[in-house]
């Protein structure tokens, strides 16, 4: 596309996670156009794999579980497809991460990406482009607003999108932000339904510490590769080459919730060697011959709506959805975007 010429849709979709694929491939079925846009220069959101070194390492959401019907269909497909397999059907339990850890399994299967996290969204993303939506990364939405065209997104660069309904599924606060830039929150006409701003305006999240560390020897995690720790600052541990996806030991630490806020803006340094001492116990005798530190600002939503969507405005349609609604974690935010699709869908009259 080039800057300056709107590029025209039946929906546009903010953010490339699971939310918003899953929304695209409803709305695609259902024959609408669509136009995806992230910031990102990948899709997957917090479905995050990345290469230190020699290590593949996740470093946001961990796996997933299925219970319910919808995204289940997504999985069988995306595992027929070589994208998804089956990991485990539970993990190691300690109180604290210095405490010794027992094994847990409640039989319910936890999934991973054959090769990491992002292997799902990414399977996603190929099938919406065979189905001729469009996907763009590296495009950054600077404002929502409503005009009698229907929704613009302009971008950074001068160009932008614009689309007769718009589903939008970043972090609550960063949608508020973007609602506020074009207007939507303001007198004008179309501002957001004032129920659904008290709704959105009562989510809050938890942000985290994602530390990366590649060892020269195996980790002391215990198998199948993952420690969840009901105390202290941190919350999950996980070994990347036990889990099946790197061909060198490398451990995945998240920090607690409450770590995370205290230390937020602490000089990164100071955040993995407090992480790193913590984590002793679980290194063992390995080295450690790389690291490095991703902050997931709104990590974990900690007020999770009861309703899988909300509609901000209906003329034009805008929807938000994503894990904070309806229910937290992969599945929560695949079946969210579903929802939020369907409705979206049968606003403007898809099949």
């Amino acid at each position: 596309m080039t800057a300056g010429h709107p590029a025209a849709c039946d929906v546009a979709v903010i953010g490339a996670g699971m939310a918003g694929l899953c929304a695209a491939d409803v709305l695609r079925d259902a024959g609408l156009s669509v136009v995806v846009v992230d910031k990102a220069r990948g899709v997957g959101g917090r479905m995050a794999t990345r290469r230190l070194g020699a290590a593949v390492i996740d470093h946001g959401a961990q796996f997933f579980t299925v219970r319910g019907e919808p995204f289940g269909a997504v999985v069988t497909a995306a595992r027929e497809h070589g994208a998804v397999i089956p990991w485990c059907t539970g993990f190691a339990r300690a109180a604290a991460v210095d405490q010794p850890a027992a094994p847990a399994d409640d039989g319910h299967l936890r999934h991973r990406g054959a090769t990491g996290m992002t292997d799902l969204p990414k399977w996603l993303a190929e099938r919406l482009g065979r189905a001729q939506a469009v996907i763009r990364t590296n495009a950054r939405v600077t404002a929502i607003a409503a005009t009698a065209e229907g929704v613009r997104l302009p971008l950074d660069g001068g160009d932008e999108i614009v689309a007769r309904g718009c589903v939008v599924t970043p972090p609550v606060p960063q949608t508020l932000d973007l609602f506020a830039a074009g207007g939507l929150m303001g007198p004008a006409s179309g501002r957001i339904d004032g129920d659904a701003h008290r709704l959105l305006a009562s989510v809050a999240y938890d942000p985290c510490f994602a530390l990366m560390l590649v060892l020269d020897q195996p980790s002391r995690v215990p198998a199948p590769g993952g420690v969840q720790c009901a105390a202290g600052p941190i919350a999950w541990l996980a070994d990347n080459q036990q889990k099946g996806i790197s061909p060198v030991p490398a451990l995945t630490v998240h920090a607690s919730g409450e770590f995370s806020r205290a230390r937020f803006d602490d000089p990164p340094d100071d955040v993995m060697q407090a992480l790193r001492t913590a984590a002793a116990p679980w290194i063992g005798a390995a080295t450690v011959v790389e690291q490095s530190l991703q902050r997931w600002k709104f990590a974990l939503p900690i007020t999770v709506l009861e309703v899988p969507f909300v509609a901000a405005t209906t003329s034009p349609p805008i929807v938000c959805c994503g894990d904070a609604f309806a229910g937290p974690k992969v599945e929560g935010a695949a079946s969210s975007g579903m929802a939020a699709g369907r409705w979206i869908a049968g606003a403007l009259g898809g099949a």
